[in-house]
């Protein structure tokens, strides 16, 4: 059972996905996360790894979105991804069609996860490294009310219970109102431990091939 996390919330969302619908992903974290799940054939998913940098994802979702009105564009960012490239929120010509996940650990996960040089600094790589802090802090405020007075629905989650219960709202495939975003909390403890425990995943590969020879 994976803690809290992108991963997490991908495990629970990646199959579900409406079809015909479009997937983009931030790079690092949620690329890899997601890519740890299957998607619906139907599904495209891309990612914007222009630099391999953080700059653009949320502008490519936006403006992809505009290409085919009828499917309905999934973005999924973390927070120094979304708070980077945000402005793009603000065109009038945002369309219901767009759905976006924000992650919000707080800071830059990568340089917190296990098997990262940045996290032998501990507590201090939120300081030099990790870009902890900045942008409000994981308030539960300043998102919120950025997207709804640019016109979208917000829905929020910061644990398992309070994501199972919305997100059903987040993956319809109806069209809304109004475009969605949903910004979700996590921990970038639960994050790290989230990575290790699926790429540590482990079976009796032994066991497997002389059962299969018996079959």
């Amino acid at each position: 059972e994976l803690p809290f996390s992108n991963l997490w919330i991908a495990k629970q969302m990646a199959m579900k996905l409406p079809e015909n619908s479009v997937l983009h992903l931030g790079i690092l974290n949620s690329l890899r996360s997601w890519n740890f799940f299957e998607v619906p054939t139907s599904v495209s998913a891309y990612s914007n790894v222009g630099g391999f940098g953080i700059d653009g994802g949320v502008s490519s979702l936006i403006g992809a979105s505009w290409v085919d009105k009828k499917r309905i564009y999934f973005g999924v960012f973390g927070d120094l991804a979304f708070f980077y490239d945000m402005n793009v929120l603000g065109n009038r010509h945002v369309g219901n069609n767009v759905r976006l996940l924000l992650i919000n650990n707080g800071a830059g996960v990568e340089f917190k996860n296990y098997n990262h040089l940045g996290a032998l600094f501990g507590d201090e790589a939120d300081k030099y490294i990790a870009a902890a802090g900045h942008y409000g802090n994981k308030s539960r405020n300043l998102v919120r009310h950025y997207a709804e007075d640019l016109g979208f629905e917000y829905l929020s989650a910061g644990n398992k219970d309070e994501f199972l219960q919305v997100y059903e709202s987040f993956l319809t495939p109806a069209y809304t109102p109004k475009p969605i975003l949903f910004e979700i909390f996590t921990d970038t403890k639960d994050e790290s431990d989230a990575l290790k425990l699926i790429r540590n995943i482990s079976k009796d590969v032994k066991s497997t091939i002389v059962n299969t020879a018996k079959q």
